[in-house]
């Protein structure tokens, strides 16, 4: 009996690990937004399919356009159809630009400096991590596997709970990547017009 108790237990652990193992890259992937970590963010997200994913979304954002996902949208106005054929190709040169290993965390520390500036929170001291991470988990609405090698995670913004971040991962020979990204407004009739750099509300 006890050979059958360690493979079980084994098999435990194993589907342990693997469960985990998604929640562990996401949060790493944070992590190394906020500290700089290129290095590590160069292997953990697929840049080109993250960027193509995240276009559309941030256009919508930045040039206040109807989602078409959403049902009962409004066909796009005059107006809207010239922003969205002057300004998509601006607005693809900036993530070209900024969504790199390089360029996430420094628009990361512009963002926080400027929330630091706004809010006068500057000295308020970092968070214990455990207190992060539970705070992390509470924005999280759905994360579950579809399918073996795939795994998708939604999360609301910490500063504007109607926009969500739509992350799916792959699991490849090195262990999981992040290979798409997308916005999602829960409320898009009342959404605030926001600038680029918020796309780093999920961190």
């Amino acid at each position: 009996m006890r050979p059958l108790r360690v493979v079980v237990a084994i098999g435990c652990v194993a589907v342990a690990l693997y469960v985990g193992s998604p929640f562990v890259t996401a949060w790493n992937i944070r992590e190394a937004v906020r500290s700089g970590n290129s290095g590590y963010l160069e292997t953990a997200i697929d840049w080109p399919s993250v960027r193509e994913t995240l276009k559309p979304s941030i256009a919508r954002l930045a040039l206040d356009l109807p989602d078409p996902e959403q049902s009962g949208a409004a066909n796009p106005t005059l107006w809207q159809r010239f922003k969205s054929y002057w300004g998509q190709g601006a607005v693809d040169r900036l993530i070209e630009m900024y969504v790199t290993p390089e360029g996430l965390p420094k628009l990361f520390t512009m963002r926080k400096a400027y929330r630091d500036y706004v809010s006068a929170d500057d000295a308020t001291p970092s968070l214990p991590v455990f207190e992060r991470i539970r705070r992390a988990w509470a924005r999280v609405k759905r994360a579950e596997f579809t399918g073996l090698t795939t795994f998708e995670i939604d999360m609301a913004d910490k500063n504007d709970p109607t926009r969500l971040y739509l992350g799916k991962l792959q699991l490849t020979r090195t262990g999981w990547k992040l290979t798409e990204l997308r916005l999602k407004f829960m409320n898009p009739a009342t959404r605030p017009t926001e600038n680029f750099a918020d796309v780093h509300g999920a961190l």
